[in-house]
């Protein structure tokens, strides 16, 4: 028997290793993005639900179409002393 693991047989070992690491990180990737999306839908449907139950729409205050109120102004500055300890 003639055990000869260089040319065709080792690219066939590299290649399944690669083709199999791809696969594992896309099943990964494809369950966390399906749980990404049913926590959103749940949290949304439940946003959604208290909001109806309490009589606020949702989002509250809208989608921001309506003018804001102005902020605040900012306090007075004071100067700084003239003398004595700082």
């Amino acid at each position: 028997m003639y055990n000869d693991y260089s040319g065709p047989a080792a690219a066939f070992g590299i290649g399944f290793v690669i083709i199999a690491a791809v696969v594992y990180l896309g099943t990964i990737a494809l369950i966390l993005w399906v749980s990404y999306r049913l926590m959103r839908t749940a949290v949304k449907n439940g946003m959604l639900l208290a909001l109806r139950e309490s009589g606020q729409q949702f989002p509250p205050g809208g989608y921001g179409g309506g003018p804001r109120p102005a902020a605040p102004p900012y306090p007075p500055q004071m100067p700084p002393s003239s003398g004595g300890v700082s």
